[in-house]
């Protein structure tokens, strides 16, 4: 087996929710050693969430959690016992990334502040994952995606005029988090290692929806320059006939056809007399409803696929507006080997997503399913010398 990149580094895991979860997933999955603190009897909160396998709410048959926390092992852990936060500080001094999601003051009721971590282990990087972050007014509200979609300014300008504002796909910011606090945390740990200085993250949610993919850099910095709040408008007069998402025999497809490629695009379904006709252009707003006539009865004659090749032959961008089954069963990610098989004692075989990258040797790999709630919990224990009549008595005190 290659070696991964991330072998070697020692990982603990005291978040409760998708974005931390994600965040060490990664480390997971690139070969770090992760050890999950949760909840005893309980677990994270991702154990919680459904879809499960198979229908059944059991908190080891959560797809979410299968999914977040792939290649890790789990401790159950009452920190807020004595006992437990003794535990927790053996476990902190052979550490090297600690990973939390508390609220700001609940991480400080259970004393995990940087600084008495520190003077147990001077080389620690930790990374606090909150919602608004460690500071400020909004420091210790609470928040869910889809607040932080609200907050951030994204609803505002998702939508139809004159209706409610909706929301995007879910948990989009949370992964988005996950995603830049890992890539953040391994540059930091590497100048840890070169100067043997730890250090303290501070990662905000909603840092992350406002500075994030979701369209709204653009859209804060406008506002900025121009005082342009790019509320919800009329699409109408945008649109045009320009041609974007098409019905067709068996779905719909999505287009992307500017002023240099629609008189091709009319020529290639078959309407070369409106190519030729000036009146016929991109910008004919007038036309728009004849226009859409136009597009579905060609459309109408294939499907999806059909149409898709057709186009990307003659140098149209589209491609299909695909189901969930229509990804899972595509040939594209079949070959690429982007869904792997992971088997699990409890809910069975599932196929989930791999890591992103591709490189030979892989540096992502499928070690382990996710861990049942406080598998490894004796073997880490007897690791940091606790003999069976503790264990048994952290297990009666309600400990472990």
């Amino acid at each position: 087996m290659a070696k991964q990149p991330l072998e070697g580094i020692k990982v603990l895991d005291l978040t409760n929710h998708i974005a931390g979860s994600y965040c060490t997933k990664l480390f997971a999955d690139y070969g770090a050693s992760v050890l999950k603190i949760e909840k005893p009897g309980r677990g994270c909160l991702t154990r919680s969430m459904y879809p499960y396998a198979g229908d059944d709410p059991d908190p080891d048959k959560s797809l979410y959690h299968l999914y977040l926390n792939t290649n890790k092992k789990s401790l159950t852990l009452n920190l807020k016992s004595e006992s437990g936060q003794k535990v927790l500080l053996d476990l902190v001094k052979e550490t090297d990334i600690l990973v939390e999601s508390f609220a700001p003051k609940v991480r400080a009721a259970l004393g995990l502040d940087y600084d008495t971590l520190e003077q147990i282990n001077p080389r620690l990087v930790m990374a606090s994952i909150s919602n608004f972050g460690q500071t400020g007014p909004y420091r210790d509200y609470k928040a869910s995606d889809l607040i932080e979609f609200a907050m951030g300014g994204a609803m505002s300008s998702t939508g139809m005029p004159g209706r409610p504002p909706t929301n995007k796909g879910r948990d989009a910011s949370l992964f988005e988090t996950g995603v830049q606090a890992w890539h953040i945390i391994v540059g930091v740990f590497m100048g840890t290692r070169k100067d043997g200085i730890g250090d303290y993250l501070d990662f905000s949610i909603m840092d992350t929806e406002l500075a994030g993919c979701e369209r709204r850099t653009v859209q804060l910095l406008t506002y900025q320059f121009t005082g342009d709040s790019t509320q919800r408008r009329d699409p109408k007069p945008v649109i045009g006939i320009m041609p974007r998402a098409l019905r067709c025999k068996d779905g719909y497809l999505n287009m992307g056809v500017g002023p240099t490629k629609f008189d091709k695009f009319l020529k290639l379904i078959g309407r070369e007399d409106l190519a030729n006709d000036p009146a016929w252009n991109l910008f004919a707003f007038d036309k728009a409803e004849e226009a859409m006539k136009v597009y579905e009865d060609a459309m109408m004659k294939k499907g999806k696929l059909e149409w898709t090749k057709y186009f990307q032959d003659n140098g149209i961008i589209c491609i299909s507006v695909n189901t969930a089954e229509d990804v899972c069963k595509d040939e594209h990610w079949e070959e690429r080997g982007f869904f792997v098989k992971q088997d699990h004692p409890v809910a069975g075989e599932i196929r989930m997503p791999r890591g992103n990258v591709h490189v030979d040797p892989d540096w992502w790999q499928m070690k382990a399913p996710a861990p049942r709630l406080g598998e490894h919990t004796k073997e880490v224990l007897t690791s940091l010398g606790y003999g069976k009549e503790d264990i048994v008595t952290l297990k009666t005190q309600g400990v472990i």
